[in-house]
């Protein structure tokens, strides 16, 4: 039986809806084998080869060396002899190409995305040892946004530490006091007060976007998120109106919020409403990390433990208590200068906590 099956341009991912063709890696006439590579195709995120998803032979080109390809039109024609076509399988390269290396049958493949499209996580069968957890809840809630993060904000990175001593000193002063009134000091509302008093000389790290309407919304009020773990996920907790707070106010608001994370018992005030966001993964180990902005927010600020290091203090090695700081920003609001003044602000700060009072 002969039969004629066209190739569309696929959804190559990360939104894109149009490629140039760069090259036809096989001419009309020519045989082609299942997943063999039969046109190069540029777009604005990679150059990608694009397989033949049936054996057969390249009957036709619709699109020419050089011209555009758009997503779900035709790109060429197989011919095809046999039995009939089995229903046609919605798969990305990659997705195809790694079915490949596993010896997966794509055909016999259960698709989990769009419109039953196979993705790469449908490629790897689980054995009969494994749990499936399925994703609901907070979890289902956090995937989701940290996905839409990552495919709409072009994210950047910024790296810096600062000399702790002087804050693990003050820290030390005001312990007695807090542990008398039932207060669970840690470094955190130091942060807090040092990130707000940052903000007041760069409020372009308290803003978010609106996309829709190309707008950049500068917020007055410092509502700093703080990214939490509880049993059922992540949540970020918001401590508001940071601003109007001086350092013990936000000892005692700290420690209350955090109570109430670990009770269970956070509203949905305290659960929406952030400008930025403060993940502290010093508890946890770890002296780097790369923070996932919390959209439509444009910052977020990463703490790290205070670790003994060697460093060069006073012209001479000296072992010094160090904090790394760990700033992801949307590069379309903030740029590397703005990063680097800002972040140099808040080590100030912390560098000579009594500021922070």
């Amino acid at each position: 039986m002969e039969q004629i099956f066209t190739v569309t341009l696929p959804d190559i991912g990360e939104g894109v809806v149009e490629g140039e063709v760069i090259r036809w890696l096989k001419n009309v006439g020519e045989t082609l084998q299942q997943d063999e590579p039969v046109v190069q195709v540029m777009t604005d995120k990679a150059t990608v080869e694009l397989p033949a998803p049936y054996p057969g032979v390249l009957q036709k080109q619709y699109v020419e060396t050089g011209q555009k390809a758009i997503k779900d039109e035709p790109l060429y024609d197989i011919f095809l002899e046999g039995e009939p076509l089995p229903k046609k399988v919605l798969a990305t390269p990659k997705t195809r190409g790694v079915a490949k290396e596993l010896g997966v049958d794509i055909q016999k493949v259960k698709g989990s995305g769009k419109e039953g499209r196979v993705e790469v996580r449908d490629l790897k069968v689980p054995s009969e040892n494994d749990e499936i957890c399925p994703l609901i809840g907070i979890r289902h809630q956090m995937a989701e946004k940290m996905t839409l993060s990552k495919q709409t904000i072009p994210h950047f990175s910024y790296f810096d530490r600062l000399d702790a001593t002087a804050l693990i000193q003050l820290k030390g002063r005001i312990q007695t006091e807090a542990r008398s009134v039932g207060v669970r000091l840690t470094y955190m509302p130091f942060v807090l007060r040092a990130l707000s008093l940052t903000l007041k000389e760069f409020p372009e790290l308290n803003a978010s976007i609106d996309a829709e309407r190309g707008e950049l919304i500068l917020h007055k009020d410092h509502h700093i998120g703080i990214a939490a773990k509880t049993d059922e996920g992540l949540v970020v907790a918001t401590l508001h109106s940071v601003q109007e707070m001086n350092l013990e106010a936000v000892i005692r608001s700290y420690d209350q919020l955090m109570k109430q994370v670990k009770e269970k018992r956070l509203t949905r005030q305290e659960l929406t409403g952030s400008t930025i966001t403060v993940s502290n993964f010093g508890p946890l180990g770890g002296r780097w990390a790369t923070p996932i902005i919390n959209p439509p927010e444009v910052s977020i600020l990463g703490v790290a433990k205070i670790s003994k290091e060697v460093v060069v203090h006073a012209d001479e090695m000296a072992i010094r208590p160090m904090m790394n700081l760990s700033w992801s920003f949307d590069h379309r609001v903030i740029d590397g200068e703005l990063a680097a003044s800002a972040s140099n602000k808040m080590i100030s700060l912390l560098e000579s906590p009594l500021k922070l009072t």
